[in-house]
């Protein structure tokens, strides 16, 4: 479960080491029908709003991003996963996505639509693991510090969750021209959840060429008890360093 808006936004702008605006967001840039752009990772812990997606073990990534004219944009974001419900299902997670973003007078306005995909999840006839959720972002630039707020809404949450309601703060400061810091604060509701949480990271991330190492500690306030409908497998919602390692593509076609 992830997100330009939320995985591709921030997270992949700052590994990009563009605008923290995501990478060739403004395609007003773009010439004639736009650019396409790409990056592959690995990760020790893939985590999904402070809380782990498979198992706290090493996973491969991968994203493929169009960027047009006007600000649309589209694209497609790849992960291993494992819930263990039962064993190892799902094993990936492929989502989609598009948007745009819209200058306000110097303020980003990204309006997307998400979609969360396990396509080998087998719910042996009970409700899908598959979501969708609108976000909307507001971001503006302060000389090297950039902040970001982002709302998101679920009509229904992955497993029968009913609807859900996410709210993100996210600053992050650029130090020079290959490193930067950044944190998040995020509030995460959903209906049938035992409680909602607040989930927190920060770090940095160094970049060289067409390569990032992104360090940060991700950590959450989930109660023990409500662990389990977060997550099922052990230790998901236990606080953790996490690292990740990014090969960027600018312009695939080029």
């Amino acid at each position: 479960m992830k997100s330009i808006g939320l995985k591709l936004g921030l997270t992949a702008a700052l590994l990009a080491g563009v605008s923290v605006t995501t990478g060739a967001a403004y395609a007003d840039d773009a010439a004639g029908w736009g650019t396409v752009s790409a990056y592959v990772a690995v990760t020790n812990d893939y985590r999904y709003r402070g809380v782990s997606q498979d198992g706290r073990e090493f996973t491969p990534q991968g994203s493929l991003n169009w960027s047009g004219p006007d600000g649309f944009y589209a694209g497609t974001w790849l992960s291993k996963v494992n819930w263990d419900i039962p064993k190892n299902n799902p094993s990936f997670e492929a989502d989609f996505y598009a948007g745009k973003h819209t200058d306000l007078d110097g303020t980003d306005l990204n309006v997307e639509a998400y979609y969360y995909s396990y396509p080998d999840y087998n719910p042996f006839g009970g409700p899908k693991a598959s979501y969708y959720e609108t976000i909307v972002q507001l971001s503006h630039v302060f000389g090297p510090l950039t902040l970001t707020v982002t709302g998101a809404n679920s009509p229904e949450w992955s497993l029968g969750g009913g609807t859900g309601w996410y709210v993100e703060g996210t600053a992050a400061y650029t130090i020079n021209d290959w490193l930067s810091i950044s944190g998040n604060l995020g509030h995460q509701w959903v209906d049938a959840a035992p409680s909602d949480y607040t989930h927190y990271d920060f770090g940095a991330t160094a970049s060289w060429k067409s390569w990032t190492l992104d360090l940060r500690y991700v950590g959450n306030d989930i109660k023990k008890a409500d662990a389990g409908f977060w997550m099922a497998t052990p230790h998901a919602t236990d606080g953790g360093a996490v690292a990740t390692l990014t090969y960027n593509i600018a312009d695939v076609l080029k």
